[in-house]
């Protein structure tokens, strides 16, 4: 892999998004691009913490499993631009939390942990992009649960459509009704139920897991106060 595929990657992410070409050149150099098939393990919670992942191109959830194995609860999909495992490589305790598996045949660019700390550490503004990225992420989560709590499932469900699309943009893909189920704090046949209903009213179109929204506002109408509308 060229260094300048490895910095067109780096840059598609907002960690590495508007630094110096000097930052970008030593994370590239010490980067790997490595393709991964569907439901190939990109790393096992427990694992030593050796690399920063980021999502070149396809779709990875990230996920904890429970002892038996029966049991999973979807912690994030993560998709083109986005970055894995990112809290890890700061932890104490440098094991995964969690595991990441690939969701469809994917590009992933690891970036070599130690590498990463060392540019951290020398550059103020990598330093900066990563404390906003974390704080985005708590914000998220703070959000999630706030979602769970006190909505519906009708409106956790569009308000997780909408924001996909606001991401993704229109035809992205969706995850399982399982996966959804586990993000939203459901069972898979209600979720399967409820993409039905918004099906039949036109609010949604589907061709098999890609998504289409026509009229997002109409969507929209669906969540909560003061959330009436999506911005487009």
């Amino acid at each position: 892999m060229t260094s300048s595929k490895a910095e067109e990657v780096l840059l598609d992410c907002s960690v590495f998004r508007g630094l110096p070409r000097e930052i970008l050149e030593v994370l590239a150099r010490d980067s790997t691009l490595t393709t991964v098939h569907v439901g190939q393990t990109i790393f096992f919670e427990g694992d030593l913490v050796d690399s920063l992942y980021l999502m070149a191109s396809g779709w990875a959830k990230v996920y904890k499993q429970d002892p038996n194995g029966r049991k999973q609860l979807v912690l994030h999909i993560e998709g083109p631009g986005q970055v894995l495992a990112e809290v890890a490589v700061f932890l104490e305790r440098r094991v995964y939390p969690a595991s990441c598996e690939a969701l469809e045949d994917s590009e992933v660019l690891r970036v070599a942990s130690a590498t990463f700390h060392h540019c951290v550490e020398q550059y103020p503004v990598l330093a900066r992009n990563v404390i906003r990225y974390l704080a985005s992420r708590q914000s998220k989560l703070v959000h999630l649960v706030d979602k769970m709590f006190f909505q519906e499932l009708a409106s956790r469900l569009a308000q997780d459509l909408l924001e996909r699309l606001e991401r993704d943009g229109q035809g992205y893909c969706l995850p399982s009704n399982p996966e959804m189920a586990a993000m939203l704090g459901t069972v898979p046949e209600l979720i399967s139920r409820k993409l039905g209903h918004l099906y039949r009213q036109k609010l949604i179109r589907l061709e098999g897991r890609r998504v289409w929204i026509p009229d997002p506002d109409a969507l929209a109408t669906l969540l909560p106060a003061p959330m009436v509308a999506y911005d487009h």
